[in-house]
This record gives structure tokens, C-alpha cells and sequence, in this order.
């Protein structure tokens, strides 16, 4: 049997609540504990610069390794990682297929895909069954399958 609440009642704690939200809205929703984000960065080139130039600037973002196999595109990322103070990533970069590696070895809360469309499907996946959280360029897919895919 469940038990009946007042209105009174409710109304009286609903209105406590939302005043202590209020008053201490950061003690209330805020964990004391800062954990930062560990993101890998697959595709350095512009528009993977670009994102890795923005995640770069937040203290609470960890770029802990790279993947691509441009050795100009890479020493751009590096140089992109460095202005900003943080320690170089691990670079892989030894073949097409090195993204797996990246994404087996690393200790990795996502990773941002930004490497030729056609990629974007099959690293998204991998990366999904690796248990990573995915971001990519777009299109995501090029087909209505690998969308749904996806």
C-alpha cells in the first residue's frame, strides 16, 4: 500500500527544496571531486586541429594521445598541445589502421574523429565497441545503413 502525502506537506517540502537550490545551487549540484576528461584526437589535420586547438583550452580536458599518420599534421597538433601547457600525447601514426591500437592501449573517455569521410563509420564503431564515447566531423555516415548503423 502506498502511502498518501498532504498537499500541505508537499507543498511545504517542494517549496523547501527550490529555495536550497536557490540559496546553495553549487553545494547542491556540484560534485567536490573535479574529474578531468580524457579525449583522443583521430585526424590532426585543419578541422582536427581546430577541435583539438578548442578542447586544448580547458584545464579540465586531457588530450593523452593522437592518431594520424600526416607527419606534418601531427607536428601541427604537438604544436597546438604545447601552447597550450599540456604534456605531449602518445602519437600514433604507423598505418591506416594504427586508430586501433590508439584505442586499445589508451585510457580514453572519447575520442574526436576528424579524418576523410569515409572513415568516419568504421572508427566511430570501433571506437563504440572499444567503449568509447565518439565525436566526428560530419557526415557521421555515408549511407542510410551506416547510419543506422551508428
Amino acid at each position: 500500500m502506498t502511502k498518501k502525502i498532504k498537499r500541505r506537506t508537499f507543498i511545504k517540502t517542494t517549496a523547501a527544496a527550490a529555495g536550497a537550490a536557490a540559496v546553495f545551487p553549487k553545494s547542491l549540484f556540484s560534485s567536490p571531486i573535479k574529474k578531468k576528461v580524457k579525449i583522443g584526437f583521430i585526424g590532426t589535420g585543419l578541422r582536427g586541429q581546430w577541435m583539438l586547438w578548442l578542447a586544448a583550452k580547458y584545464e579540465d580536458v586531457d588530450i593523452p594521445a593522437i592518431c594520424d599518420i600526416d607527419d606534418g599534421m601531427v607536428g601541427e597538433a604537438l604544436k597546438i598541445i604545447k601552447d597550450s601547457g599540456k604534456p605531449a600525447p602518445r602519437i600514433y601514426k604507423k598505418n591506416d589502421e594504427d586508430f586501433l591500437n590508439m584505442l586499445k592501449h589508451e585510457d580514453l573517455d572519447g575520442v574526436y574523429i576528424a579524418t576523410p569521410w569515409e572513415w568516419h563509420h568504421p572508427m566511430a564503431i570501433a571506437a563504440m565497441k572499444f567503449g568509447k564515447h565518439v565525436g566526428t566531423e560530419v557526415p557521421a555516415a555515408l549511407t542510410v545503413d551506416d547510419c543506422w548503423d551508428l
